[in-house]
């Protein structure tokens, strides 16, 4: 037990709570040092990770550490300040793996007096953690818990607690069984998605974290930053992006999306959706007729792109859940060819945030699955005799569920496409659509910043740590691009040139942003006329008292881009091989849609590579890091050990 002090911290609560569950030990430490250096949430997280686990820890071993990080702008008005981050040495790419979600228990975390949580060890019978006022911290025994869905623990806490306004995040049965692609839930519907972070809590025998505070946040200098926060909100009133975003949500960018070939049908076969599914999935049918009401999260500048959704009819009459992200709609909708039950998106997305399980790793295993049925490759003796065949909602439903149990063919599909392949054989690699072992959701055709983005991304194929989306949206004002990115060309997505510089200013935003707290929907990421670096600077700066500028955030963020290769570089073999797309996005021109036809050409795409590579200071050949480059980030201490393990140009 702590005593909780702010003292003159500004924007940060200031303390570093450190649980061993192996041994009960508690204790705090001071946060400055790792937010003023590396500004907070994924930053500070890389730092602790890289600077204290040793070259044998793996995964799952009580060493292994999972570091809940609570943005530094969080807590305060700043548009947008509602993320918190997830890190650990994640088990589907044996590397950097890192989440973030909209979160009012992060806030809640951070009031209590921290900043950052670090859990390390094991437990020896579940446990949840109780972090209240007053430095109150405790393990308690999570046993009547143990085999809940994430959903069934939220009642459950709140009832042991009797408060019903408690925020969690907790694990479902998928992270308790250690399945490779588990993921970690707030509450009941925001999912620290990706990377298998829920197997690692599940691992630690800790099923839910659970924080209360009132303590407030300081700001340093509040009239400058209030000036900055009316600025930045005042560019979100009216705005054409804003307006969709509260009416729809993510699933605004459907339209979009289907307009230049950036969806997934049949496990990549095409990147379109047929007509019939693309007009049911129109999110004007969707959200106007079963939206029964909207969400928000603390400090959006958008008003909130959330809404809770009651089906009145259909299959599935009677289901309550969020709206899901679009993702869902691409990656278990589209990806598994379901035409028939156009609510499926919904349904998949909600089963999956029960059972604690990422979409995108139920989808890319299932998805793998399906096609391997359809070219014979496997039959009934080896799906526990189910049919797998497109379109059967049930059966999807079916293998969620046994994936999240490890139950049959479900024990295989639980360890992501990538392993599932090699288990299963018979030539099933090409069918397991994947960038560094971590099933892609991502349409790498058709949008080159995009696809780019999501197979040079660190913690494995994903979309939010470099990717460009206004490619996807159909933002393609070229005279902000060029003010944004600085490039002359590049503007159309199927261009080449200009991409590298662009993912690489977008690697520093992303990460700025992940570790800030702030949420890609208000900002530049989203729509061009939104918040840029500078406009975060000036935040920052207001909000914590340390001056700091557009050009020292894209210095501290390169440094965070370089940690987390040297991470995966210390705990992987990953090289210029896996920053390439997967085989048959490399061999097959898009099918369907408006892109019909086109192909990537291997050696642009190699040009682009040797672009980026140079733009980082890497080594073309193998994408290491150069000696001088780390030396001048002041990282002279990681030269030395690439040097020692061979890892360094």
């Amino acid at each position: 037990m702590s005593e909780i002090t702010n003292g003159d911290r500004y924007s940060i609560a200031g303390q570093i709570l450190r649980v061993n569950l192996s041994n009960g030990e508690i204790r705090t430490e001071p946060s400055e040092q790792y937010i003023k250096e590396w500004l907070g949430g994924s930053g500070s997280a890389v730092k602790i990770l890289y600077d204290e686990l040793g070259s044998w820890v793996t995964p799952y071993a009580p060493a292994n550490k999972l570091i809940f990080s609570v943005g530094t702008l969080i807590g305060t008005a700043a548009p947008g300040a509602c993320k918190m981050n997830v890190s650990t040495l994640g088990p589907v790419t044996g590397g950097w793996a890192s989440s973030c979600c909209d979160s009012y228990f992060g806030g809640q975390m951070k009031y209590a007096g921290y900043d950052i949580l670090v859990i390390e060890g094991r437990a020896n019978r579940p446990v949840y953690l109780w972090i209240h006022d007053q430095g109150t911290v405790e393990i308690r025994d999570a046993s009547e818990l143990w085999g809940k869905t994430t959903w069934e623990t939220l009642d459950a806490i709140r009832e042991i607690h009797e408060d019903k306004e408690l925020h969690i995040i907790s694990i479902g049965p998928a992270g308790e069984n250690l399945v490779r692609g588990a993921c970690i839930i707030q509450d009941t519907g925001r999912a620290m998605g990706r990377c298998g972070t829920g197997s690692v809590m599940g691992s630690k025998n800790l099923k839910a974290v659970v924080a209360r505070g009132s303590g407030a946040i300081k700001i340093a200098q509040p009239e400058r930053f209030l000036a900055a926060v009316k600025a930045n909100r005042k560019v979100y009133e009216g705005h054409s992006a804003t307006n969709l975003m509260r009416s729809y949500g993510a699933l605004s960018l459907l339209p979009p999306k289907q307009a230049c070939s950036g969806f997934n049908f049949k496990n990549f076969q095409e990147n379109t959706f047929p007509d019939e599914l693309a007009e049911q999935l129109d999110p004007r049918r969707q959200v106007d007729t079963y939206e029964v009401r909207k969400q928000s999260f603390p400090g959006c500048g958008l008003g909130g792109c959330s809404r809770w959704m009651y089906f009145t009819e259909g299959t599935y009459a009677g289901l309550t859940c969020e709206s899901c992200q679009w993702e869902a709609i691409s990656t278990l909708q589209g990806r598994l060819g379901i035409i028939d039950e156009p609510a499926f998106a919904f349904k998949s997305n909600a089963y999956c945030n029960q059972l604690g399980l990422d979409v995108d790793t139920a989808g890319g295993a299932i998805g793998w699955a399906m096609e391997c049925w359809q070219r014979g490759i496997i039959d009934e003796s080896d799906t526990d005799g189910l049919k797998l065949e497109w379109g059967d909602a049930g059966v999807a439903l079916e293998l969620i569920r046994k994936i999240a149990y490890r139950e049959g063919f479900g024990n295989v599909l639980a360890e992501g496409c990538y392993r599932a392949a090699k288990i299963l054989g018979r030539d099933s690699d090409y069918y397991a659509i994947h960038v560094k072992k971590q099933d892609l959701y991502e349409n790498i055709r058709g949008a080159m910043g995009w696809g780019f983005g999501a197979t040079t991304a660190t913690r494995g194929g994903g979309h939010t740590t470099g990717s460009l989306w206004f490619e996807t949206v159909g933002d393609l004002d070229k005279d902000r691009i060029k003010a944004i990115y600085g490039v002359d060309e590049g503007f159309g997505p199927l261009d080449y040139n200009g991409k590298a510089a662009m993912v690489t200013y977008q690697e520093m935003l992303h990460r700025a942003i992940n570790s800030l707290g702030i949420c890609v929907y208000n900002t530049v990421g989203y729509n061009l006329d939104f918040m840029d670096l500078p406009q975060i600077a000036e935040l920052y700066s207001a909000a914590t008292g340390w001056e700091a500028t557009a050009d020292d955030l894209k210095r501290i963020t390169t440094k965070q881009l370089n940690l987390e290769k040297a991470f995966n570089l210390r705990f992987t073999d990953f090289d210029r091989k896996d920053d390439m797309p997967p085989s048959r996005d490399l061999q097959e021109p898009i099918a369907t849609g408006p892109y019909a036809g086109w192909r990537i050409e291997e050696d642009k795409w190699n040009k682009m590579m040797d672009e980026y590579y140079d733009l980082h200071g890497w080594d073309r050949d193998t994408s290491f890091p150069k000696r001088d480059t780390l030396l001048k980030l002041g990282l002279d201490d990681v030269a030395e050990e690439m040097g020692k393990i061979g890892k360094l140009r």
